[in-house]
């Protein structure tokens, strides 16, 4: 494993989020398998705009590099592309900062095409005016694993001129995706099912809610992988769920936010959260076992960000089963436990709620002969009462607003 040194910057804020991003960032490296040795943090008026940190610590940080044979410096927060260039020719050894440690991970964790495509687009834009700064640092021999998917191991590849046009292939890779998911939105859309995204921190518990949900509702086949990993879950995974005698929704898990999420991830993952804007209703998942209320502020930033924090919301806490207190927070939410399952009927009551509020119960009277109507409504809807008389079948039954329009011919009151 490479060593690192990692180095935050307090520049009046609270010392406690400072610790917390820190040792989120600590987390970060070690999903690349880089081993933090030690942990640098100044308390400083403003930013220094040569190193980012003041000069002398430039030089302790330097000490520190000889003693503990450190291979790389981790900076907390975004360096400037000169900030970059300084560092690494006063220290002599590969330097990085939060944005570029994040997007080496997407890059690792990337599997579908949309996915990897994205990623490639956020590294390179990345890239582009830090070419001076990262030439030495990508071309460095005995990297460890936060480059090896980088877009380029040398100054030769990243030529500006190669760079621009890369990134405006992938950008017309990415529109005839975004143009793809569009026709089957509509189609989504046509037969009028709500879509339900599952938004949140990232390693939060949503993939591990999107299978209790699945399970609950009968529709257990293709389990979301579960795993104790930061962004186990880049591109979106959907289901179509339906409860006994219920209408259906889509269930969508899409990638978990963090903080200080690099703006150049943010613009290049617009397919991926095209799904989010489109929703119907979020659930935002919220790890109630070890609560950071700074999660969910993110996600709600993140969502203000992407012009999605109008849509309804359900806050939803996991990991009820190992929670050592209630967490006091000013909105209300429900506690669940995917584990053993406690509250995930309710909250399936609670999104059922609010997907299908406007359904009003109706009686429809159906002739004999159109006995596949019948069928339809017990296949789909909650029967409340059903009658068979000499004229047809009479059905008390709860109706969508969309299907009052389809069935409108055999609802009663439209009868004269």
């Amino acid at each position: 494993m490479d060593k690192a040194i990692l180095v935050g910057l307090n520049v009046n804020q609270d010392e406690e989020s400072v610790r917390k991003s820190i040792d989120e960032l600590e987390h970060l490296a070690l999903a690349l398998d880089i081993k933090t040795k030690d942990k640098v943090i100044q308390n400083a008026k403003q930013i220094t705009p040569k190193y980012y940190v003041g000069s002398g610590k430039v030089q302790e940080i330097k000490k520190m590099i000889e003693v503990l044979n450190i291979d790389i410096v981790i900076f907390d927060d975004t360096l400037s592309p000169a900030q970059l260039k300084h560092l690494e020719k006063e220290l002599d050894v590969q330097v990085i900062d939060r944005s570029f440690l994040i997007m080496s991970i997407f890059a690792l964790r990337a599997q579908t095409k949309e996915a990897k495509l994205e990623v490639s687009l956020a590294q390179k834009n990345y890239m582009l005016p830090r070419l001076i700064g990262l030439g030495n640092s990508l071309s460095r021999q005995g990297g460890g694993s936060y480059n090896a998917k980088g877009p380029g191991e040398t100054k030769l590849e990243l030529d500006r001129r190669k760079l621009l046009r890369e990134i405006y292939q992938i950008r017309q890779d990415l529109e005839k995706i975004k143009q793809e998911k569009e026709v089957s939105r509509k189609q989504r859309s046509k037969n009028h099912i709500p879509v339900v995204a599952l938004v949140g921190y990232t390693n939060a518990g949503k993939s591990s809610l999107m299978n209790s949900l699945s399970e609950a509702l009968n529709h257990p086949s293709e389990q979301v992988l579960e795993k104790d990993m930061l962004f186990a879950t880049l591109s979106t995974k959907a289901k179509k769920l339906q409860r006994d005698n219920m209408p259906p929704f889509i269930l969508i898990d899409t990638v978990g936010f963090i903080n200080k999420l690099p703006h150049e991830l943010a613009r290049s993952f617009e397919s991926t959260l095209s799904d989010v804007i489109h929703a119907d209703l979020l659930i935002h998942v919220v790890d109630g076992a070890f609560f950071d209320r700074m999660q969910i502020e993110v996600t709600k930033s993140v969502l203000a960000s992407i012009h999605a924090d109008k849509i309804e919301r359900i806050l939803v806490l996991t990991k009820k089963e190992i929670a050592t207190y209630q967490p006091s927070i000013d909105e209300d939410y429900l506690f669940v436990s995917n584990r053993t399952k406690e509250n995930i009927d309710q909250l399936i009551d609670t999104i059922y709620g609010h997907i299908y509020q406007e359904n009003r119960i109706h009686i429809l009277h159906i002739p004999f002969d159109e006995g596949h109507i019948f069928s339809n409504l017990k296949e789909n809807n909650t029967i409340l009462e059903t009658k068979y008389e000499a004229d047809g079948t009479y059905v008390k039954t709860i109706l969508t607003p969309e299907q009052e329009k389809q069935f409108k011919k055999y609802l009663l009151n439209n009868k004269k």
